[in-house]
């Protein structure tokens, strides 16, 4: 009998040890809380026999491994937003050219191309602006790059080593792009003395790239108050445009980037059709085609070229783009992996040009994102197209001085009219910035020519009392004078911005 009890003892010891899989299927899931978790969304994971992997620290999720039949009982909870699926995401990969192109292509095309050059004889190269890469890691020891690294996160191997492991140097080749140092040999960055912060979620051999692992760099870059957030990785759009909700974490991470101040820049795609990839398909994210040598759409190494459709907002060079990789060398590729940081280094050149912030956010995201839109060379049909978006990112265009004005408007209890506020402006295009502070409504007129008649009225009806709106407006004639006049209850207003968009 006791030696019965004893292999009942060892038995039930065995399987009390034996791995969860053993029992039941599980998958890899992101569970989103209605609020941030604590002991009882950790202890719900737990009763459900999951495994936790990561909690997150700017959204409200937990990702972890779960039994599949857990999953519906899960989703039943009235504390859980939600259950997705922890979707793997890939780097998206350059095509490596066949033949050796002529020698105009040699040197760094795409960065003299979007104006580079000329903004740093402004003066305007980066310098104090933090970009953080999200891909594959860097070679911090190439002696391109080496200068302007300033460290990262390996969240592959969860340690603080992110060198650049990848068969294609994926992340070292985005890295100089972005900031390769103007040290006279090799090539030169669109922002060469930015900071560069290497966040590693994929590593070799196609490890990493889980969506928890893509949130977990970006919440690292949102930690560490970064400036710029390159993303050259993606998933189909496909699935997103049918599916939302398949990606609410990754979406979720990048709103909170975007609302903490940082420029998003994400890779369009090399799939040749109208569908943008995630993450460049998010709002609060720069969604980014490639360009040849002819400022046309870059068409690849077949049947690859860039993907095209109405969430593209910026254009960016990136055929035979040579740039930095693993060991201290160079090499030629292609892709919006390539068109993705030229876009990411023009952020981080305006940055550093001291550009404001207009709308007095705390944050200059969105004006560094109408800048770069609104002085962008339309190449392809008028207006903002599916192929370019605004068109090709022009620094040369976006580091003119700008032109700036500031208007109060207030309800002081007289007439509407005589709390009006005016100024002329000259012949060209501008960003209007309006910040409501309990106001019904702005109405502006605008006048032509020396004669000051209310020609061409604007309404701005405000939905909320604290609502922000920003839109363009072109004045065709040589000196025009606009008049705002507030609607609302006395000791209610408003601020308007009015920049300049073109030189």
């Amino acid at each position: 009998m006791n030696a019965l009890r004893t292999l009942l003892v060892a038995v039930t010891g065995a399987l009390l040890l034996m791995p969860l899989d053993t029992f039941a299927a599980t998958k890899k899931v992101i569970v989103g809380f209605r609020h941030a978790p604590a002991d009882h969304e950790e202890n719900l994971v737990y009763g459900a026999r999951g495994r936790i992997k990561r909690i997150h620290r700017h959204i409200p999720a937990i990702a972890a491994e779960l039994p599949e039949e857990e999953i519906a009982r899960l989703k039943k909870d009235p504390s859980v937003a939600y259950v997705v699926d922890n979707i793997k995401f890939t780097l998206i990969r350059p095509v490596e050219p066949l033949s050796v192109p002529s020698p105009e292509y040699v040197d760094s095309w795409g960065v003299q191309r979007i104006g580079s050059e000329t903004a740093a004889s402004r003066g305007f190269k980066g310098a104090g602006v933090k970009v953080a890469i999200v891909d594959s890691g860097i070679d911090y020891n190439h002696p391109d790059l080496k200068d302007n690294y300033r460290g990262g996160y390996n969240f592959v191997a969860d340690n603080a080593d992110p060198y650049d492991d990848d068969s294609q140097s994926h992340g070292t080749h985005v890295a100089g792009v972005i900031a390769a140092r103007d040290n006279g040999t090799g090539v030169v960055g669109v922002a060469p003395e930015a900071s560069l912060y290497a966040v590693k979620v994929f590593g070799a051999n196609n490890t990493g790239g889980d969506m928890d692992t893509v949130v977990a760099g970006i919440e690292w870059a949102i930690d560490n108050k970064m400036d710029v957030i390159n993303l050259s990785i993606g998933y189909s759009g496909d699935i997103y445009s049918v599916y939302p909700d398949y990606f609410k974490p990754l979406k979720d991470a990048c709103d909170r980037a975007y609302q903490a101040g940082i420029v998003l820049v994400a890779a369009a795609g090399n799939d040749d059709r109208e569908i943008v990839s995630v993450p460049a398909a998010f709002d609060s994210v720069i969604a980014v085609a490639a360009t040849d040598q002819n400022d046309q759409r870059a068409i690849f190494t077949s049947p690859y070229a860039s993907s095209y459709g109405t969430k593209v907002e910026l254009a960016a060079p990136g055929t035979f783009i040579k740039s930095t990789v693993s060991g201290g060398g160079y090499a030629l590729l292609s892709g919006t992996s390539q068109a993705a940081p030229h876009v990411a280094g023009a952020a981080a050149v305006l940055l550093s040009s001291g550009i404001a912030d207009a709308n007095g956010t705390g944050g200059r995201a969105d004006e560094v994102r109408a800048r770069l839109d609104g002085t962008a060379k339309d190449v392809g049909d008028p207006g903002r197209d599916k192929y370019f978006g605004w068109g090709l990112v022009d620094l040369s265009a976006a580091t003119v001085p700008q032109e700036t004005h500031k208007l109060h408007l207030e309800r002081k209890g007289r007439s509407p009219k005589r709390d009006a506020q005016s100024l002329s402006l000259g012949q060209g295009s501008y960003s209007l910035s309006l910040k409501n502070n309990g106001l019904e409504g702005v109405v502006a007129f605008a006048n032509k020519g020396k004669r000051f008649r209310y020609l061409r009225p604007y309404s701005f009806p405000f939905t909320s009392p604290s609502q922000e709106v920003t839109f363009a407006v072109t004045l065709d004639s040589p000196q025009t004078t606009l008049a705002f006049t507030p609607r609302g209850d006395t000791g209610t207003s408003a601020d308007i911005t009015i920049t300049k968009l073109n030189p």
